[in-house]
């Protein structure tokens, strides 16, 4: 407010409160007190001030004036009331609370304050994201389960399976020796002869079974 505007403000008050005494020096302090403030926002504060009683000092316009502003500030954050989205980025906590110190500020002063429509504020987060993407690398657990056994066919993360014996459900084991040994990088061992193996090995086992229960001669 320019002292010219102070002088307009006080012959303002001075109409709306006539009891109220003004001399020459009158504008010269009052400038000296809310000369910050803009000549609409201090006539609306004496306004208000002067409806609810009949003195109006400067210290009461500058009270006014505040509580004015942060009302004008609240209301764009009322419920459904989001009447602009804050440029900034919302990880960047000191960008982001600096948008909405200045969109307040906006708001208190009266400035209109625009809705950014969705397909805007859509474009603008296609444009933050990364234009290429990594290749995913694919997770394996350590070890042999790690990989799927190239003899019994385990899947990964699955033990592998020992072969049914007498009808009855194939019981779980440790890892293969084929399967080890892909895990650690070594060849991989041909299905049909690590089958073979096992099925001679089994064979064995039941002869000698056969032959422990055979009765002593």
């Amino acid at each position: 407010m320019t002292p010219d505007e102070t002088v307009i403000l006080a012959r303002y008050v001075r109409a709306l409160c006539p009891q109220q005494k003004f001399d020459e020096y009158t504008p010269d302090a009052w400038h000296d007190v809310i000369g910050e403030y803009s000549l609409a926002s201090a006539r609306a504060a004496a306004a208000t001030v002067a409806r609810r009683q009949p003195f109006v000092s400067p210290a009461e316009i500058i009270d006014e004036i505040t509580a004015q502003r942060s009302d004008a500030a609240s209301d764009i954050q009322g419920p459904g009331l989001p009447a602009e989205i804050p440029d900034a980025d919302p990880d960047d906590v000191h960008a982001y609370l600096a948008a909405v110190k200045q969109q307040r500020t906006r708001a208190a002063d009266g400035q209109p304050l625009k809705r950014r429509p969705v397909a805007e504020l859509l474009a603008s987060v296609k444009a933050s994201l990364p234009t290429t993407h990594a290749p995913v690398q694919a997770v394996r657990r350590p070890g042999p389960v790690g990989i799927t056994c190239p003899q019994c066919r385990a899947a990964i993360g699955r033990p592998c399976k020992a072969p049914a014996v007498d009808g009855r459900a194939p019981r779980e084991r440790e890892p293969h020796a084929a399967r080890k040994a892909a895990a650690a990088g070594g060849p991989v061992v041909d299905r049909a002869s690590a089958r073979a193996d096992e099925e001679r090995r089994r064979s064995g086992y039941l002869l000698a079974l056969e032959r422990m229960q055979e009765p002593a001669r």
